[in-house]
């Protein structure tokens, strides 16, 4: 063997030694230092997990107490190229998913990398699949769980029509939850997470707020329900719902009546409400004098081949003054008026209030409504339109327009958020109150709030509204429901009251309708009694008193007037009192003092029924039941006094 021979063999066993060293140290090299690539690919072939999703921001109320939380749950998912046996897999996990092993079967026939087998399980299920992977270890290499959050509304029905609810991508599909996807979500952010939303609503408020139109409900046989609390200075939305509601949780298990928010989605004709907003343009454009009277033709108008009756047969009313007019809801003095504004003028200023307009409320599927042009109007469409038939609007807008009376003549914008918040809780954004719109002077306000003030009255339509020691300002709407293009339905009315407290502030207008109720329909029998519980609970929410230090005997129960005139002395009343297991008839008087009752255990309205009309200043905190109060039970109670409440209920559950 040459010599050139042999150098060339040693260099050829030199370089295939020294390629063989390479690959053995890229080899080790892979295999020790970590590559995103390579993990990537790993994870792509063999456990193609989602990528992590960022978490739902929070919904809280005005005071930061949640209405909607994000929980983490676990979902299940598979790689169907690396399930060796579909058919052994299917029935190990048929019955810890709770569906079909054929259905199982079905996707395990994808030829993607990743399917998901069932999202957001519950824990039971979760335990279940756990327990099949620990004893199949070899079905981790095609299945496997991964993390997401589940939407929760730890009130189950609370604010569900506001809220709306999420997918199961954790995206909003209805109401707050769809209007403020884009923040909530966190898609599409530099940060990680979505943003916490602070509404203008208070739980407690929208608790009570709930229950009132349930009651409601009850006492009148109506099918459904609307409310709104507004603050009319700034359009915050305190309170928002209709009844029947729906658990957000659940949300599947409901119908789309349910889920529907009626304040805004619906439009309705809305009766009597409108006759002093036509009062309030008829001064404001100069086509009246306030001190205008009307002849309302004792009860009877022919108008052509129609005839314009009162509401009740037995109102035959010769002349009115406007005050009048709106005190007794007339029909007739209505129609008159109208004629006396015109159809133009008139169609202008239902417009200039809001009437038939959006409102631009941050909630998604508001309605408008509308008013047909005045070239279209007939006589006896004019003569419906002035007391609020043959238009469309919302219960939204209604309020909105009586807000405009409330606060001296400005039209808001409500809204339902006032803050963005990181998830973590840290303030990035206070959203600020929307525009306001000057429709009508001061004065007018004033003149028009003196007429509604008399509504409230035992000579007006609405006597049930009054609040004892507040002076009431408010209308009342019984609106015949109509067949589209067909007329009126027969004995179904749509039944309402919006209204507020004259000189206390925050300055509350609360609207009520309800749908179908039952003989007697009219507003001030069916929604007056509602109007009147939530707005007594508001004033007490607020800590406000009564305007007059003593409240006359003769506005008081028969029970508690009883109680009254027994007058025991404070020594006497103080022995006597003991722990109330069921609601007090009546606070008892000890000569000029009341004697603190024990509260524990009763609700919101117990107390409130209560205090009604005494001089005292009542703060209720929470919801639920009575946990503690202060000044302690047998503590006599001096005029003006501060009683704070504080309720407390266990969380639900769906």
């Amino acid at each position: 063997m040459d010599k050139n021979f042999r150098i060339r063999l040693g260099i050829g066993f030199l370089l295939i030694t020294l390629l063989g060293l390479g690959v053995l140290v890229r080899a080790a090299f892979l295999m020790l230092t970590p590559s995103d690539r390579l993990t990537a690919a790993m994870n792509r072939q063999f456990r193609q997990e989602p990528p992590r999703q960022p978490r739902r921001g929070y919904i809280l109320d005005r005071n930061h107490e949640p209405i909607a939380v994000s929980n983490e749950v676990k979902s299940l998912f598979a790689n169907p190229g690396k399930v060796k046996d579909r058919w052994r897999a299917a029935a190990l996990l048929a019955k810890p998913l709770g569906i079909p092993a054929s259905a199982i079967r079905a996707k395990l026939k994808s030829d993607r990398a990743f399917v998901w087998l069932k999202r957001q399980l519950s824990e039971t299920e979760e335990n279940a699949v756990d327990d099949v992977l620990e004893r199949y270890p070899a079905m981790s290499l095609a299945f496997g769980l991964s993390k997401e959050t589940r939407r929760f509304y730890p009130h189950r029905n609370l604010a569900s029509q506001l809220m709306g609810f999420t997918g199961l991508d954790s995206n909003g599909l209805e109401g707050v939850e769809l209007f403020y996807e884009k923040d909530l979500s966190g898609v599409g952010r530099v940060f990680p997470d979505g943003k916490t939303l602070v509404l203008t609503v208070d739980k407690t408020l929208q608790y009570a707020l709930e229950e009132e139109l349930v009651r409601g409900l009850k006492e009148t046989g109506g099918i459904a329900a609307t409310a709104i609390v507004m603050d009319a200075e700034q359009g915050d939305i305190l309170a928002m719902a209709s009844a029947p509601t729906f658990n957000g949780n659940q949300f599947g298990q409901s119908s789309a009546d349910q889920r529907r928010n009626r304040a805004v989605t619906d439009i309705y004709e809305p009766g009597s409400v409108m006759k002093s907003l036509l009062v309030a343009g008829a001064i404001e454009t100069g086509g009246m004098s306030p001190k205008a009277r009307v002849f309302c033709e004792y009860g009877k108008l022919k108008i052509g081949k129609h005839w314009v009756n009162e509401s009740e047969a037995k109102d035959k009313w010769g002349w009115l003054s406007l005050g009048e007019v709106v005190q007794h809801s007339s029909n007739v003095g209505a129609t008159k008026i109208g004629f006396l504004f015109g159809a133009e003028k008139m169609y202008q200023w239902y417009r200039h209030i809001g009437i038939g307009e959006k409102t631009g409320i941050d909630l998604p599927g508001e309605q408008a409504g509308g008013v047909s042009k005045p070239e279209k109007w007939s006589k006896i469409l004019q003569s419906n339109l002035a007391f609020g038939q043959g238009l469309t609007t919302t219960p939204l807008q209604v309020i909105r327009a009586y807000a405009a009376i409330a606060n001296g003549g400005y039209l808001v914008t409500p809204r339902i958020a006032r803050e963005m918040r990181s998830f973590e809780g840290q303030l990035l954004q206070e959203i600020p109150a929307g525009a306001k719109r000057k429709v009508m002077e001061k004065k007018t306000a004033a003149l028009v709030e003196g007429m509604l003030a008399g509504v409230v009255t035992d000579d007006g339509t609405a006597p049930k509204a009054a609040i004892p020691g507040f002076q009431v300002i408010g209308k009342t709407g019984t609106s015949q429901k109509p067949i589209p293009g067909k007329g009126y339905r027969s004995g179904k009315y749509m039944s309402s009251f919006v209204g507020y407290v004259k000189g206390v502030h925050p300055n509350y207008v609360v609207y009520v309708m309800i749908d179908e109720p039952k003989f007697p329909y009219f507003g001030g029998e069916t929604a007056g009694p509602v109007f009147r519980r939530i707005m007594t609970t508001a004033l007490a929410r607020e800590g406000i008193a009564p305007t007059e230090t003593l409240i006359p005997i003769s506005t008081i129960g028969k029970r508690e007037k009883k109680e009254l005139e027994r007058k025991p002395s404070a020594k006497k009343a103080a022995a006597e009192a003991k722990p109330a297991a069921l609601p007090p008839e009546a606070l008892v008087q000890a000569d000029d003092n009341w004697l603190m009752p024990d509260l524990k255990g009763l609700t919101a309205r117990d107390v409130m029924d209560l205090f009604s009309g005494k001089d005292l200043r009542l703060q209720l905190r929470g919801s639920g039941l009575v946990k503690n109060q202060t000044p302690a039970a047998g503590v006599l109670l001096k005029r003006g006094e501060n009683v704070a409440v504080r309720l407390e209920r266990d969380t639900a559950v769906p």
